[in-house]
């Protein structure tokens, strides 16, 4: 199959700039967080409406897409990490504004550390993204989450503050000024959630402790032209102090359950410039620089059963892109760009290793539009040089590890009638193994092999618009062969992973969403079912005990229900999310057995318009309504019923 798809490229290679707008969703699950607009999308979507009934973080948004699992480890303060199609949230890339949101420590993106607030778009691409000017990483990823910034038009602003069960209280400020041709957006976020909730503790309930948060976030952009050239900067800074209340298991009487404790203090900044030098030749340049601090204590003190570790771990990362796109003719383009990034990690632990990592990715897309057909094809080569500095009985050692893969793609897209339309995908592939994977001391496993993965996908689509109503229906099937698994496994914390190949998995899955939508007399009303079949079976060993068992994490069934409806300034949602059963290890027994839960929430919101475009938004926010006791992780129960109350104005 990837012999097939590699001679395909070949004889298919065909990308143009006429018609992108249409092609750059073709697979894409999309969310219009600012602007009544939902962008056409071939896998999933979801409208969120400018007048939101709570604040949406990003983890919110991608738990109604098909295919996805979001784990959460519970609470406000848990981390929070998405999963595509079996492909594991380290295969998963995650990128603002087109750059990416990089950790090589742990290749873990925690998606509670982002909201919506001052997004335009939220996208979700379980294949392959099709757009021009992209950078080599976004077609190098095996699946990814576009976070698109809204460019402000205007002065004007909003202020926030939402106040909730847990002890939660998160204020926050937007503010957009003109500054002749520029534009300044700058906000802050704050939130502090003591966290504690009763879960169920075998024959009794106890209260779930150290699992408490305080966070501030810090965002300026500018957003200008020049020369027909639109340009970005953005800063960013995030700071946290956040306890790990731990797994729940048996432990001796008289002990906290957990006493450990992180503080994060990470800073970036990136920009762009995007040129349109003629109606044939447009180019893009971006660039980031991150610094990012991790200070991880046990506190012994507190609890005599824990290992006592002080940790200070510091992370410094540089990147540039530079991408063209060249017109060739009204119906064909191609595009070239190459990514180089160098990134190195510090940390005063024990016996660790002094890691730097110089990566460089290269792509050449190329894309052909007629009427009612398009095809797509890229071709992109990954190289990764790890240089690190291990401490043994002569003193520090420099040892050097070099890993490359090349990654083929086609996507083909034929619109049968005006309301049918089919999409084909197959493509390679290729995760490396991160810092955390290969050196830390307490975690990692030098032996991992770099993951790589053929994914083959249609996906069928219907819909249409019958005076006020409108229907929509897609079948998505799927097929992803996946040598050398990375997978993460948490033991006694958040901070510490258990990390293995699982040598071959075989994931042939279904995505299916039906939804329609009434809109009249100031009613709106929507309605959307969802439901993904995944089976991703372990066929490493044959005659294992392992063989044919359903890999960790992955629900063979789960959907979702989603219902809203808006009136003379009210609106009200309701969705109801199910999650079939799950194994936390490869050894489908009882004991690593999850129980199927399912979890309804609920929105209530109102909008006051007053004189001078000031405007109020008063809402409420019900989660976990039916007070479901469920764990998404093993060992980390999650809340139950949460209130949440939200006043706004903006203006």
């Amino acid at each position: 199959m990837l012999r097939t798809c590699i001679i395909l490229f070949a004889a298919a290679s065909a990308y143009t700039l006429a018609g992108a707008q249409e092609a750059d969703t073709l697979s894409a699950a999309a969310v219009s967080a600012v602007r009544a607009k939902v962008v056409t999308a071939a896998a999933e979507e979801v409208f969120l409406p400018d007048q939101k009934a709570l604040p949406q973080g990003v983890a919110d948004v991608l738990r109604h897409f098909g295919g996805v699992q979001v784990k959460d480890y519970g609470g406000a303060g848990g981390l929070k990490t998405v999963n595509v199609r079996s492909l594991g949230s380290e295969h998963v890339g995650v990128f603002l504004d087109g750059i990416q949101i990089d950790n090589a420590q742990n290749m873990q993106v925690d998606l509670s550390r982002f909201s919506t607030d001052g997004l335009g778009l939220v996208s979700l691409y379980n294949a392959q993204k099709t757009s021009r000017l992209q950078t080599a990483k976004e077609y190098a990823a095996g699946a990814s989450v576009h976070l698109d910034s809204q460019r402000p038009l205007a002065d004007g602003g909003k202020a926030r503050l939402a106040l909730g069960t847990l002890g939660s209280v998160n204020p926050s400020v937007c503010m957009d000024k003109s500054l002749g041709r520029t534009m300044l957006r700058a906000g802050a976020e704050f939130l502090y959630s003591a966290g504690r909730y009763r879960y169920p503790y075998f024959d009794t309930t106890l209260v779930r402790e150290n699992s408490d948060i305080r966070s501030l976030r810090l965002d300026a952009q500018l957003f200008g032209t020049v020369r027909g050239g639109d340009w970005t900067l953005r800063l960013y800074s995030y700071g946290s102090e956040r306890g790990f209340p731990g797994p729940v298991i048996r432990r001796a009487g008289g002990f906290p359950l957990s006493a450990e404790r992180q503080a994060d203090q990470d800073f970036f900044a990136q920009g762009s410039w995007i040129q349109e030098w003629s109606d044939r030749i447009s180019s893009a340049i971006r660039f980031k620089y991150a610094n990012n601090y991790t200070h991880y204590d046990t506190h012994p003190e507190k609890n005599p059963m824990a290992m006592p570790y002080d940790l200070h771990y510091r992370q410094q990362s540089g990147y540039l892109s530079l991408s063209g796109s060249l017109l060739l003719s009204d119906r064909w383009s191609v595009d070239m760009s190459g990514d180089v990034q160098h990134c190195a990690l510090e940390s005063d632990a024990g016996q660790f290793v002094r890691p730097h990592r110089t990566e460089f990715t290269g792509a050449l897309a190329s894309r052909a539009v007629w009427e009612r057909f398009r095809i797509a094809a890229n071709l992109v080569w990954q190289g990764a040089w790890d240089r690190y500095d291990a401490k043994g009985a002569g003193g520090w050692n420099r040892e050097d590890g070099y890993r490359s893969a090349w990654m083929p793609s086609l996507n083909l897209f034929w619109q049968a009638l005006d309301w049918l339309s089919l999409t084909a995908t197959c493509r390679r592939s290729y995760r490396l193994p991160s810092f955390n994977d290969l050196y830390y001391t307490q975690m990692g496993n030098a032996a991992l092999v770099p993951e790589s993965a053929v994914q083959t996908s249609l996906d069928l689509r219907a819909g249409q618009t019958l005076g006020p109503w409108k229907w929509e229906l897609r079948i998505s099937p799927y097929y992803n062969n996946i040598d050398d698994k990375i997978v993460a496994i948490p033991t006694v914390s958040q901070f510490r992973w258990t990390m293995l190949n699982i040598g071959k998995v075989d994931v042939a899955g279904l995505d299916v969403k039906a939804c329609g939508a009434f809109s009249s007399d100031g009613w709106e009303c929507s309605l959307a079912l969802r439901y993904s079949l995944q089976q991703a079976l372990d066929h490493s060993s044959q005659g294992s005990l392992t063989w044919g068992n359903q890999i960790p994490y992955i629900p063979l069934h789960s959907g979702s229900v989603s219902a809203h409806t808006t009136w003379r300034g009210w609106s009200l949602r309701w969705d109801t999310s199910a999650v079939g059963q799950r194994w936390s290890r490869s050894a489908n027994t009882d004991d690593y057995r999850l129980p199927p839960w399912s979890v309804s929430d609920a929105y209530l919101m109102h909008t006051l318009t007053f004189d001078e475009g000031l405007r109020m938004n008063a809402g409420i926010s019900v989660r976990n309504i039916f007070n479901c006791r469920y764990q998404i992780v093993q060992g980390y129960p999650m809340p139950g019923t949460t209130v949440m109350g939200q006043l706004e104005f903006s203006w």
